[in-house]
């Protein structure tokens, strides 16, 4: 399915902003989560939202919603400036959406692991909203779409990304068959096989190799499959690849096999990872009071794992092209 002509207007009107890009992509590429009622816990009457968040021990802090954009109202649907003054459960608005990452937890999970994947959902919502709402980007996000149309999705946008932020003159080209690249042109064990993504430039030199992968699973054998004749008979060419992997971040990081890794939105990876990780009886408001810090965490843990975002392709796509 083509792109639509909002989808590359989002993508044009923010190719400068890493982080408008992030959310532009995810949000298009939405996986709606089962679980999104998490956010709305019974507060008691004269009860802050924090004092509730703490006697129930909950796993992220309601602070991170209010600041992205979100307001709550108590159950008499008042808004709860300080104090809530009815109890019963908290309302958002506008309505919370979470997306779904972890597919290693049901819907039906309880206890630590409802809490885990609860939290990591909240906290990435509450960057995202952030980002979105603060440029005033609006995205029709999907309530029911495949993990294959999804990752169809992903490869798509992807593709106009790097071509609209790449030099006039570059290709990314799709599903180039490998007998069309020079050097694996006329070798007999190449087969039918075809690339995921190639970056040509303007004197029609092969650049990189990308993958472009949604999700991450320890099964590659269609990237080794593919890899394989390109470092063969193309070792010149680095093979990168660009990933939304959540759950699976810090293995991509350290097992994947392609040259370079790059991430759809490394920060909130990093943050979705940190707030995954705290203990149980944990205040996740004495840790990141409110989303700055979130952020901060969520950078710290992206550099420790050495995850670099669609930008630095960009960057690092360009140098290449100085290269001799």
């Amino acid at each position: 399915m083509p792109l639509t002509a909002t989808q590359k207007t989002l993508i044009d009107a923010n190719l400068g902003d890493p982080e408008a890009i992030s959310a532009v992509i995810m949000g298009f590429c939405w996986n709606e989560s089962a679980l999104a009622s998490a956010a709305d816990f019974v507060a008691h009457e004269a009860e802050t939202l924090l004092e509730a968040a703490n006697r129930l021990g909950l796993g992220w802090n309601p602070i991170w919603l209010r600041e992205a954009g979100f307001t709550a109202f108590d159950a008499n649907g008042t808004s709860i400036d300080q104090l809530a003054e009815a109890s019963g459960p908290v309302n958002w608005s506008p309505q919370i959406r979470t997306f779904r990452f972890d597919d290693k937890i049901s819907d039906a999970a309880t206890g630590t692991r409802y809490r885990r994947r609860t939290s990591g959902e909240l906290a990435a919502l509450s960057l995202w909203m952030h980002a979105v709402t603060a440029r005033d980007i609006t995205i029709d996000r999907p309530s029911a779409q495949p993990g294959g149309t999804r990752g169809t999705v992903f490869r798509d946008l992807l593709i106009y990304y790097l071509q609209r932020s790449l030099p006039e003159g570059w290709q990314v080209r799709h599903e180039v068959p490998l007998t069309h690249i020079r050097g694996l042109h006329m070798r007999r064990d190449v087969g039918d096989r075809k690339s995921d993504i190639l970056i040509i430039d303007d004197g029609s030199r092969l650049v990189a190799a990308l993958s472009s992968k949604w999700s991450w699973r320890s099964d590659r054998g269609t990237e080794a499959a593919q890899m394989v004749p390109l470092t063969r008979y193309r070792p010149d060419v680095p093979y990168a690849m660009a990933t939304a992997e959540f759950p699976r971040a810090a293995s991509v990081a350290r097992e994947s096999i392609e040259d370079r890794i790059y991430h759809l939105c490394p920060t909130w990876v990093g943050a979705w990872l940190a707030v995954n990780e705290l203990a149980p009886g944990t205040s996740a408001h004495a840790h990141w009071p409110n989303l700055t810090s979130l952020r901060q965490e969520g950078e710290a843990r992206a550099s420790a794992l050495a995850l670099k975002g669609l930008d630095v392709l960009v960057r690092d796509l360009k140098d290449s092209g100085d290269i001799l």
